[in-house]
């Protein structure tokens, strides 16, 4: 980069940066949400317009020099997990699964899909042979272990599954420079080494190059040679891995924040002592959700109970979203099973709405999906009233309510900005605010800290253990990482492979 300046809708960011990537290094961005970690990621994949100085890239391509960011740059983010997903609301994904046109992971892993061949193209470009390009399928599968995946529909995968299957969808591509934004959301720990171990083999090979988007010091892979800092959209540091972790600015970001992982162990359901006189808020009595032949969830029972807070637990892909979107009533097979919520049974004519006013929600699938024309504001006032958007219209107190809740997740900056023009991860703040704007009498927080840097973790996780200690909220929680579950918390379930442990 050159006296490089990007435009970003009506602003511009990053004015006048120059910066070097060089043959044998490896680079890792940090800095805050909001700061422009994500902005700077796009800039180098070519996605964000420049309006003055170049960005000039130097990838040798077919044994000469080309500019060529569309071919020799992969790119794996929130924004692309959002395209994939397509644009139907959340829960109108479990109705899509049954769909015979839904696309396969093997379809997206293609050789024609993944080199974006149009058929109509008559420009002959080079490529591998289909022999060639299988062995490197195979090859990328054993290595992310997603070989069970290529059968599966897209709209069928957790979120963990989905970001397994757009590195894959990268690696075929054969980039010279791989960019990776918050590669380890939503991985379980078992696959977060494994990833960190992959990681690590990719840089040894000289012919690909690292750039990734991190929010914990604990996400920096060894071979990581170099970091750059940023904040508020300008390149504040940069310089050598070792000088850079103690530079005030990157030991502010990584150091005053951090929570330790609670040393206590938390029981599973079998274990648990309650008094029985606590109100049910919630019951699962043998509930199964299967499509076609495959469950995803099996023969699961469990009760929570007013005052008693749940971690609900276990690897990618082991059915813990599909049990919870059963337990808010998004997923339709909620109806065909025993499933009671406040003590009404789903499907007994009970109204839904009435239902929904008492239960906060937060998910890697509602953030997907979130209009992003709305109004920061709008977006927690949505809480108060159970939409997604359309929303009717709102009194002084809502506003006055919603305005709290923005000021004590750090967002009061944020009330006049919309919902898109935001990071991804002040996005997850805004919706935590419109989960928690109502007080709900029961707290679904699916991955809730996906995304956010380590302070605005710490007011969100301070807020719910407020919840918690004030008796106001009966809290479940989903989580890959032990140091994010609330004090309070002190109930597990545990899945694997659909089945209660």
């Amino acid at each position: 980069m050159a006296g490089v300046s990007l435009r970003f809708g009506d602003r511009l960011v990053f004015r006048d940066t120059d910066w070097t990537f060089a043959r044998n290094q490896q680079w890792a961005v940090v800095g805050a949400n909001g700061s422009g970690k994500s902005l700077f990621g796009r800039a180098l994949a070519g996605k964000i317009p420049v309006v003055s100085g170049e960005i000039r890239y130097h990838f040798r391509l077919r044994g000469r020099y080309r500019w060529a960011p569309e071919r020799a740059v992969a790119q794996v983010s929130f924004e692309q997990q959002r395209l994939y997903a397509g644009n139907a609301p959340s829960a109108a994904r479990w109705f899509s699964l049954e769909e015979e046109e839904a696309a396969t992971v093997r379809q997206f892993l293609s050789q024609n899909s993944v080199e974006d061949v149009n058929p109509f193209e008559v420009v002959r470009r080079s490529r591998p042979s289909v022999a060639a390009f299988g062995r490197e399928l195979r090859r990328v599968l054993r290595l992310l272990a997603i070989d069970s995946l290529l059968d599966r529909r897209l709209l069928s995968l957790s979120n963990g599954e989905m970001r397994k299957t757009l590195l894959a969808r990268a690696l075929l591509r054969r980039p010279r420079l791989l960019i990776l934004d918050d590669p380890f959301a939503g991985l379980d720990v078992a696959f977060r080494a494994h990833l960190k171990a992959i990681l690590e083999a990719l840089m040894r090979h000289r012919s690909l190059h690292l750039f990734l988007i991190v929010t914990h010091p604990d996400e920096l892979p060894r071979g990581i040679t170099h970091v750059l800092c940023v904040d508020r959209c300008r390149v504040v540091a940069q310089g050598r891995r070792a000088a850079m972790l103690k530079h005030p600015r990157v030991r502010r970001l990584f150091g005053g924040a951090t929570r330790r992982a609670p040393a206590r162990r938390l029981p599973p359901a079998g274990e648990v002592r309650r008094a029985a006189t606590a109100a049910e808020l919630v019951r699962l009595e043998g509930v199964t959700v299967r499509y076609g032949h495959r469950a995803i969830v099996q023969n699961v029972d469990w009760t929570v109970r007013q005052g008693e807070h749940w971690a609900l637990l276990g690897p990618n892909g082991s059915g813990k979203s599909t049990l919870l979107s059963v337990i808010i009533g998004d997923h339709p097979q909620a109806y065909a099973n025993s499933v009671r919520v406040f003590g009404r049974q789903r499907g007994s004519g009970v109204d839904v709405w009435s239902l929904k006013r008492r239960i906060g929600f937060v998910s890697p699938e509602l953030h997907l999906h979130f209009p992003e024309t709305l109004g920061c504001l709008e977006t927690v006032v949505s809480g108060l009233l159970d939409t997604n958007g359309c929303l009717r219209p709102t009194t002084p107190r809502q506003r006055s309510v919603a305005r709290r809740w923005l000021a004590r997740l750090g967002l009061a900056d944020c009330e006049e900005r919309t919902f898109g023009s935001l990071s991804a991860g002040m996005q997850r703040m805004v919706l935590l605010a419109r989960a928690l704007v109502k007080s709900p009498d029961l707290l679904v927080l699916d991955e809730p800290c996906q995304g956010l840097d380590l302070t605005h973790r710490g007011h969100f996780l301070r807020a719910v253990e407020s919840l918690i200690a004030g008796g106001v909220s009966t809290v479940i929680y989903v989580t890959h990482r032990q140091d994010e579950i609330p004090r309070g918390v002190r109930r597990a379930l545990r899945l694997k492979a659909g089945c209660a442990q």
